[in-house]
């Protein structure tokens, strides 16, 4: 392959503007991976300026012919350079049919932008779909967002029964889903094996089960400023807001779905408990949420806020509203579902209107902040009210644990 001489970056711009019209479309050409290690990245661009200056070599000089002329110049440095940027900042991907977002769901690429008309979409009429679900992945710097193209008239997208299915189910790392609803499915979205995706500004409602999963090893995971009402519709004590991890019980999945966060949702109306934090897994955070207790149905021992069963769990600065619901015996509780879990959470900040200090169906128990009997939690400024107003929950009758720390 023919090697000349470089043409300076200040003239990059007015080169490609002069680009005959049979040069190739940069979709259509190499990969630019000129140092062979299986991707086109900054490093690649880096080799191939140097080569152009005589400082350097490449390794795989085929790559780096993205105007496919047989010569390597300053055309296909501003090529690569192009290439880079592109992918970095990904495409705007407008959809308005369920069969636009089943495609473009299935082949984005990092840093693409779906946005979906508005309107209601039925994934169940695509092929007899049972969700709309896809592996694409994201990066850091370019992650895939599927979001609403109006958000103040969001899509809705929507199964036909709450007895099966999921709405969306993501596979893949680095998705950002905001500004729609879902709804009418066994459950709402799904995350199983992706890692460092969003949920924000969405409404979760009308599912069989739970809302919000984040399953088999989704890790580093953000739920935020999402509304979450009317959920176990049809399996009441499966009925979770949002479920993370897995139970012992079950197989087939990865438990350790580590370090996720529950930020400023809401949820009204849920059968099962609002926030379920399964064992094996660490560094769960729930903040500036508002439960609402209406809906909780007790069953499959739903009966409180917040379960925990996992480590070092930290919940602060939430409202809990009981509203007088005789299913709900403690605002949170801890359990030691496997030995060693259950441990090294902390309740700070958090304000929670109980309506009555013990409970209605069982009138000895104490409505407690925090039931964990086993556990070495810590406390700092939470508050209660038992019906006659709020008060410091700093003392003893207030935690059920012989190992509570009082936070500084």
């Amino acid at each position: 392959m023919q090697r000349n001489r470089i043409v300076f970056p200040a003239l990059l711009a007015a080169l490609l503007a002069l680009m005959p019209s049979g040069v190739k479309a940069l979709e259509e050409t190499p990969s630019g991976d000129c140092n062979g290690d299986g991707q086109c990245s900054v490093a690649d661009a880096v080799m191939l300026q140097k080569y152009l200056l005589g400082a350097g070599t490449l390794t795989h000089a085929g790559n780096a012919d993205l105007d496919g002329n047989d010569k390597l110049n300053a055309f296909d440095l501003a090529l690569l350079k192009r290439k880079l940027l592109s992918e970095k900042e990904g495409r705007v991907v407008d959809v308005s049919t369920i069969e636009e977002i089943f495609t473009a769901m299935r082949n984005a690429k990092p840093g693409d932008t779906i946005r979906i008309a508005s309107g209601t979409y039925d994934y169940t009429v695509y092929q007899g779909a049972q969700k709309i679900d896809t592996a694409a992945e994201g990066s850091a710097d370019a992650p895939i967002t599927l979001t609403a193209a109006d958000p103040e008239n969001p899509p809705i997208l929507t199964g036909t029964t709450d007895a099966q299915g999921y709405v969306l189910h993501i596979k893949g790392d680095y998705w950002i889903i905001e500004n729609l609803k879902i709804c009418n499915s066994q459950k709402g979205i799904v995350f199983d094996n992706s890692n460092y995706s969003i949920i924000r500004n969405c409404e979760v409602y009308n599912t069989g089960a739970e809302a919000v999963a984040l399953r088999d090893g989704s890790s580093h995971c953000l739920v935020k400023d999402t509304y979450i009402h009317d959920t176990g519709r049809v399996s009441p004590g499966f009925g979770e807001g949002v479920y993370i991890g897995s139970a012992k019980s079950t197989t087939g999945f990865n438990y350790k779905c580590d370090y996720n966060t529950v930020d400023g949702c809401i949820f009204k109306n849920v059968a099962a408990e609002h926030v379920d934090v399964k064992e094996y897994t660490t560094g769960t955070e729930i903040m500036n949420c508002t439960f609402y207790g209406d809906g909780m149905t007790g069953e499959n021992y739903a009966g409180s806020f917040v379960d925990i069963a996992g480590n070092n769990v930290n919940v602060h600065d939430n409202i809990g509203y009981r509203n007088k619901n005789p299913k709900i015996v403690a605002a949170f509780e801890l359990h030691e579902q496997v030995e060693g879990w259950g441990y090294g959470c902390n309740f700070t900040g958090n304000t929670l209107y109980m309506d009555r200090p013990y409970g209605e169906e069982k009138t000895d128990r104490r409505m407690y902040v925090v039931d964990g009997w086993f556990s070495d939690f810590g406390v700092k400024n939470n508050q209660v009210d038992y019906g006659e107003g709020l008060v410091a929950a700093n003392s003893w009758e207030y935690y059920n644990s012989d190992y509570v720390i009082y936070l500084e």
